[in-house]
């Protein structure tokens, strides 16, 4: 049984957050909770080479990573791509973290370049206020007592 204490602590965060991710810095991010696959980041000039990737990403910065994964994305009109997954350690929320994973992409298109997938939303035993943004590292205090 889920009690109302248990809703009310959990931390709440916006349709769209700040997060910083070490060697890319802070970037705007958006959040998917239909997302069931890696978190994304941008990437363009993919080059693989045996376990390691090389891409170019936000602010035009190249990286270097190494593969700990792969995945196949259907991105559409029967278009599978598929994606080298890597790690990076980040902070959100307040909060480090280490290896989190981010397949890379290519989401020039896209107003934001990162996508954060439910798999850490569940991570983050966070609940999404689709209306607002940037309040993840906010105090949110609830009288549920009453």
């Amino acid at each position: 049984m889920i009690t109302f204490k248990h809703f009310f602590e959990k931390t709440v965060i916006g349709l769209i957050e700040e997060m910083d991710i070490a060697g890319v810095g802070k970037v705007k991010v958006k959040i998917d909770s239909g997302n069931g696959a890696y978190n994304v980041l941008h990437g363009e000039d993919i080059t693989i080479q045996g376990s390691k990737v090389s891409f170019t990403t936000i602010n035009g910065k190249r990286l270097i990573k190494d593969i700990h994964d792969s995945i196949s994305i259907n991105v559409g009109a029967g278009h599978v791509e598929e994606r080298p997954v890597v790690s990076f350690r980040i902070k959100f929320a307040g909060t480090e973290f280490d290896n989190v994973s981010f397949s890379i992409g290519d989401r020039s298109n896209n107003e934001y370049k990162v996508l954060v997938g439910k798999d850490f939303i569940k991570q983050l035993d966070a609940l999404i206020d689709v209306n607002s943004r940037g309040i993840a590292g906010d105090q949110i205090e609830v009288d549920y007592t009453n």
